[in-house]
This record gives structure tokens, C-alpha cells and sequence, in this order.
């Protein structure tokens, strides 16, 4: 009986051991390449985003899943580097934040799934055939801004304006993609324009000082080099009193007056969603998934800032807003 026994637990231990190797030989860890264009607050957001979206879905480090996270410092050749590097390694999914970021991606591999985070009009970018259907191996998420109701927001504080004022990167595809929308609303809404052109993050204090007694108003466009020196564009506009809008939401909460906002956290959420159904269906071709565009923007009012800019704010704007910072 006792020689039954120890036969009976030596099969039972063996079968364990095998199951644990079946298990572990099954196992394949995969490797995700984030290449962040820049470290920016808002391409921060949508990466925690897509982090929080991947472990709700299954998908974390405790599950064999890596995230890796490369950041080009704004420089387009380091983007490229990281992209090659990527590709060399046979990454499983490359997420590309910012549109340099993604560029460089989509030219590299046709192979490597892509799923772009935050790119502003992918089509004029040359990544996306459409957004109904992207093509090849890409698919991703879109941050276009409201700018036609960004920009009726600024003749609703500002009825007897008459020129806004726009610091841009021209080398940015981003920023030119954004302009094509800005520029007609401005024009419906009878502003006229004044661009003064930038090409790095220094250029952007001695552009907004170049502003000052031109326009009635500033606005900030999706212009990655102008929004990494935000805090320049505000120190000139609190100085002269020049009502300061932006297009996005943590830049209303640094100096801008008021905004219509996307929200990047949850455009973070929808492009880790795209990341988790591809990887968990291989088979599934990311060029036939529709591009995601964050269809509602919030309406935040910066009463401080409006203050230091000496403008007043109708009251029934402040009760509309989903968020007034005092």
C-alpha cells in the first residue's frame, strides 16, 4: 500500500512539472515600444493612459507584457533612432506618440503593428490613407481639437476684436495640419491674423514679446515647440494684458483664459484599447480598423488668469464650464 502510495504522488509531482514547463514553454512575452516625441504634459497623460488601459485589459507586467518607453527630447533624428532601434529588437506593437514619432514609424516597418496615440490629422501626415481605414499596419488615436468652437469662444469674451496672434512651428506637420482648421474659423469669425513663425522652444519668448501692442488676443495652436514654453507665452501675456487662449486643457490651467478641451487621459485610455484588441487577436489587420477621434471637449475657464490678463468673463460662460480654476 505504502509503495502504492509514493507511485501515486511521484506520477502526481511529475505531472505537475510538466504542466509547469507546458505552461512556461507556452508563455511568450511581449514587448511594446512607446516613442514618446517629447515630454509633454499632454503625450504624459496619454501615455498613462494607455498604460492603465493595458493593465485593465489584461495586459501587465505581471502577465509577461513590457512597456517600453523611449523619449526623443523633440529631436526628429532621435525619433527615427528609436523607431530603428524598435525594429531591430522585433518589438511586438509600436506605439508612436506625436506625429514626428509616428512618421518615422510607419516608414520603417510594414510589418510591426502600429498604433498611433494623439496625432492631430493623420491624414495629412501620410500615416493614415483615411480615417475610416488607415491601411497597412497602422491604426491609432486623433486629438483634433474643436478649433471652430475654440475660436467662437474667443469673440464671445472678446466681442470688439479684431487681430489674434498665433506663435507657430511651421516645421511641425501637426501645426500645419491644425492652421488649415484655425485659419477659415478665425476668417468666419472676422479676425484677422498675425503668425510669427518659431523653430525651437527658445525662439517662443521673443515671439510672444514680438506680439505685444499687434493683437487683440493670443491663441496657442496643437504646436508641440510652442506648448513645451507655455509659461513664456504667459509671462508676456500677464505683463501687456493680452487675453491668452489655448487649445488644450493643461495649458488653460497654466496661464490660458479659457478653452474647449479633449481630454488626453482618455485619448490615452482609447489608444491602449486599440493596443489590447490587436494584440490579443493577431490575426486582426490594424489597417482595417477605424482611426478613434475624441468627439467631446469640455469648456474650462481660468478666472485667475483672466484676472492677471484684466479680462472679464460673462457669468453665463462661467456656469457652462465643466471646470473654472480660482
Amino acid at each position: 500500500m505504502k509503495r502504492k502510495i509514493l507511485v501515486g504522488s511521484i506520477v502526481v509531482a511529475v505531472a505537475v512539472v510538466i504542466g509547469i514547463l507546458l505552461l512556461s514553454s507556452e508563455r511568450k512575452d511581449i514587448t511594446i515600444g512607446v516613442n514618446q516625441f517629447m515630454q509633454h504634459p499632454l503625450l504624459d497623460d496619454v501615455f498613462k493612459g494607455i498604460k492603465d488601459e493595458l493593465n485593465e485589459s489584461g495586459l501587465s507586467e505581471e502577465k509577461g507584457v513590457n512597456v517600453v518607453l523611449k523619449n526623443a527630447n523633440g529631436d526628429q533624428n532621435v525619433a527615427v533612432q528609436i523607431n530603428k532601434q524598435f525594429v531591430s529588437q522585433k518589438v511586438d506593437m509600436i506605439i508612436p506618440l506625436g506625429t514626428p514619432s509616428a512618421q518615422s514609424a510607419c516608414s520603417l516597418t510594414k510589418t510591426i503593428p502600429i498604433v498611433f496615440g494623439a496625432i492631430t490629422d493623420p491624414v495629412t501626415a501620410g500615416i493614415a490613407d483615411s480615417l475610416e481605414k488607415p491601411g497597412g499596419n497602422k491604426t491609432g488615436t486623433s486629438d483634433r481639437w474643436p478649433y471652430e468652437k475654440q475660436v467662437a469662444l474667443i469673440r464671445q469674451i472678446l466681442p470688439s476684436a479684431k487681430k489674434v496672434g498665433i506663435i507657430l512651428n511651421p516645421g511641425e506637420s501637426n501645426t500645419e495640419a491644425s492652421m488649415k482648421h484655425i485659419r477659415p474659423a478665425l476668417e468666419k469669425f472676422k479676425f484677422d491674423i498675425i503668425e510669427v513663425p518659431v523653430s525651437q522652444t527658445v525662439d517662443v519668448y521673443i515671439a510672444a514679446k514680438s506680439l505685444v501692442g499687434r493683437c487683440d488676443a493670443i491663441l496657442t495652436p496643437a504646436d508641440n515647440t510652442v506648448v513645451s514654453a507655455f509659461e513664456s507665452v504667459v509671462k508676456i501675456a500677464n505683463e501687456n494684458s493680452i487675453p491668452l487662449f489655448a487649445g488644450d486643457i493643461p495649458s488653460d490651467e497654466k496661464g490660458a483664459i479659457a478653452t474647449y478641451g479633449v481630454n488626453y487621459y482618455k485619448i490615452g485610455r482609447a489608444t491602449g484599447k486599440l493596443a489590447a484588441r490587436l494584440l490579443k487577436n493577431r490575426r486582426e489587420l490594424p489597417g482595417a480598423i477605424p482611426v478613434t477621434v475624441e468627439s467631446k471637449s469640455d469648456l474650462i475657464i481660468n478666472l485667475k488668469a483672466a484676472k492677471l490678463q484684466n479680462i472679464e468673463i460673462p457669468e453665463d460662460l462661467i456656469k457652462q464650464a465643466s471646470k473654472v480654476i480660482r
